[in-house]
């Protein structure tokens, strides 16, 4: 799979979405699942288990090194896919085929942006709340190509704008996606996912407040709003 980077100045967001394969062996993929995960490494910056969305903890049949995960005893946030198998105890692990890392960017005031805000437009594709509530997903394709055999980097963040309170009591939280294509040649589409965690958004959150997220397209602007 292809390879991008994408790093933010200002700790933005410094994101590798890079994906490792692995031989399982047999290759036999006709059980293969996708899932977002919350991926935990050991002692040895190994990734050893992940919790699944859907709220299911699965040991791996191995514990392999990725280049995005160099902590020890940490979880990362990543898109995995696996077989699901039996142990020789009964319990179901996972057998990982291949596994990239998910953006988790680091949400902003426009006033900290020394350049201000750009939104350079991105191909929307979809968003979704996680099942467990923990993460908004967002999952969109950006422009790439390269000049002169070199890749630039793009920059891209989630920027906050502001809180509304509605009669009702509910908090409406606006945020946006920011996206600066730096000058990269637009050839190519390649698929991007960032999950924001639903505790990082500035409001002190409760059940039933509301988050919506504009993103600017090449077909103009769009907003999702999610309720918590």
């Amino acid at each position: 799979m292809r390879k991008i980077a994408i790093l933010l100045p200002l700790l933005l967001v410094v994101f590798s979405c890079s994906n490792d394969g692995y031989d399982t062996g047999d290759g036999e993929l006709s059980n293969m699942r996708a899932d977002f995960v919350e991926a935990q490494t050991n002692s040895s910056a190994l990734i050893y288990k992940i919790e699944t969305d859907d709220g299911e903890t699965l040991l791996l049949t191995k514990s392999p090194s990725v280049s995005w995960a160099t902590k020890r005893d940490t979880v990362y946030r990543a898109l995995i896919y696996y077989n699901k198998v039996l142990s020789s105890i009964g319990t179901y692990q996972a057998e990982p085929i291949a596994i990239s890392q998910v953006a988790v960017p680091h949400i902003y005031y426009a006033d900290e942006l020394p350049e201000g805000l750009i939104t350079d437009p991105v191909t929307f594709s979809s968003a979704w709340k996680s099942k467990n509530g923990k993460y908004i997903n967002l999952d969109f394709y950006i422009k790439i190509g390269s000049s002169a055999g070199t890749t630039g980097m793009q920059l891209i963040g989630m920027v906050y704008e502001g809180t509304q309170l509605k009669e009702s009591g509910v908090q409406h939280v606006n945020l946006r996606l920011y996206h600066s294509q730096n000058g990269v040649p637009e050839y190519y589409s390649s698929e991007t996912y960032i999950s924001i965690p639903v505790t990082a958004i500035p409001g002190s959150l409760s059940e039933g407040d509301e988050v919506e997220i504009t993103i600017n397209t090449y077909e103009g602007e769009i907003s999702r709003t999610f309720q918590i």
